[in-house]
Parts: structure tokens; sequence; C-alpha cells
């Protein structure tokens, strides 16, 4: 009977074993995926923000800097009495 015993316990092991990398397999390839996405959304951000650095220079290439107003508290204009 020892070597029907041994023979079933190194099923068991094997099986148990087998069901570990299952479970790590599809934890990695479910890693994959979301590493995967999260790199088309990077580079889709980096694409966004490339256009919005080239349309802030075009901007201020065709506007100019704008000049800075100074801010006062006091009336604007003639003081009528």
């Amino acid at each position: 009977m020892g070597r029907v015993d041994s023979a079933i316990a190194g099923v068991q092991e094997r099986d148990k074993w087998r069901k570990r990398l299952e479970a790590l397999e599809q934890a990695l390839a479910e890693l994959q995926d979301r590493r995967h996405r999260l790199e088309l959304r990077l580079h889709r951000i980096h694409k966004e923000l490339v256009q919005l650095q080239r349309t802030s220079r075009e901007f201020v290439e065709m506007h100019g800097r704008v000049a800075v107003t100074e801010v006062s508290l006091g009336p604007r204009g003639p003081v009528l009495r």
C-alpha cells in the first residue's frame, strides 16, 4: 500500500503545483495586459502634450507676448466732480 500512497501523494503534489503555476500565469497575463493598456495611454498623453506644446508655441508666435499691465487700486481716468 505504501507505493500507492506515495504515488497518490506525488500526483496531488503535482496537481497543487500545476494550479499554482496556472494562477501565476494568469496573473502575469493580466499584468502584461494592464501594462500594455497603460503604455498605450501614456503614448496618447505624450502625443497630446506634444500637440499642446506646438499649439502654445504657435499662439505665442502669432500673438506675441502679452504686455504685463500694472494693477492699481486707484481710480482710472478723470475724476468728475
